[in-house]
């Protein structure tokens, strides 16, 4: 992708979409801050592409900061149409087999790659190719990465990972997990979840296939959790080696009113 654009500040605009909601965050490479970090969850239940690119244009029609310039744009999609292929394995001619196990592809179904080196691993994945175009034109060249490619590439910023341990990275009604021993990806799914007890079962049913004892490996949480929640709440009574990452982020501009730790992907992409 490539188009000229004139730049008039040197901020990079960070965008995560998903099927229920779409948030964002402006970082000042002058300032060395966030400026903004925007949430705003979708007015109608997202059925179809064509559907969730409605909402963004509405979104962006009414939201200022989407219509200025910047030196850079992200833009993470978050989905549960993914796949991790070892990288020895990987053909880039017949991404489309890699899903079809585990997800229901079209044939006019773009398909996309991000490569994680450090993992020795690629992340298939379909991107929301309607809002990629949407995108494009609104900003020009940006990039974007699926939002799992994000969460594991962090876990490895701030931690060194030996013995096999399991990293949760929490939305409304799904999260992603990670499991990993030695810096190395051994397992990486998502699960849609109604209840806490849904929640806790899909951890423990992790844990279990791959030999995990809850009263010893540790299990960190990140993003729209808190010790006060009832699925802490929950999970904490089956697997004692539980906490939830919490940093101070030095970056937060006076601006940042809202909970940070919820935005956890968007946060960590200018550390």
């Amino acid at each position: 992708m490539s188009k000229e654009t004139l730049i008039h500040n040197y901020k990079k605009l960070s965008i995560q979409l998903s099927s229920d909601g779409f948030s964002f965050c402006v970082y000042n490479n002058a300032e060395n801050n966030y400026e903004h970090i925007v949430s705003i969850p979708f007015s109608n239940k997202i059925t179809t592409p064509t559907s969730i690119l409605e909402e963004v244009k509405r979104i962006f029609e009414n939201n200022v900061l989407l219509h200025d310039t910047y030196e850079e744009v992200v833009l993470i999609h978050h989905n549960e149409l993914n796949t991790f292929v070892p990288q020895p394995y990987f053909n880039e001619d017949i991404l489309n087999s890699y899903l079809q196990n585990t997800v229901k592809v079209f044939e006019n179904d773009y398909v996309s790659f991000d490569e994680l080196n450090e993992f020795s691993i690629n992340n298939v994945y379909i991107p929301f190719v309607n809002v990629n175009n949407f995108i494009f034109d609104s900003f020009g060249e940006f990039t974007y990465l699926h939002s799992s490619t994000v969460f594991l590439q962090n876990i490895l910023k701030s931690n060194d990972v030996g013995h096999k341990a399991m990293f949760v990275n929490v939305y409304e009604n799904n999260f992603q997990l990670m499991v990993i021993e030695n810096n190395q990806l051994l397992l990486g799914n998502h699960f849609s979840y109604q209840s806490k007890e849904d929640f806790v079962y899909y951890v423990l049913f992790v844990a279990e296939q791959l030999k995990m004892d809850p009263n010893s490996f540790a299990l960190t949480l990140y993003g729209a959790i808190k010790e006060k929640d009832d699925v802490y709440q929950l999970l904490y009574n089956y697997v004692r080696n539980v906490s939830i990452y919490a940093t101070l982020n030095p970056k937060l501009g006076k601006n940042v009113v809202t909970l940070p730790q919820a935005h956890y992907n968007l946060l960590q992409l200018h550390l």
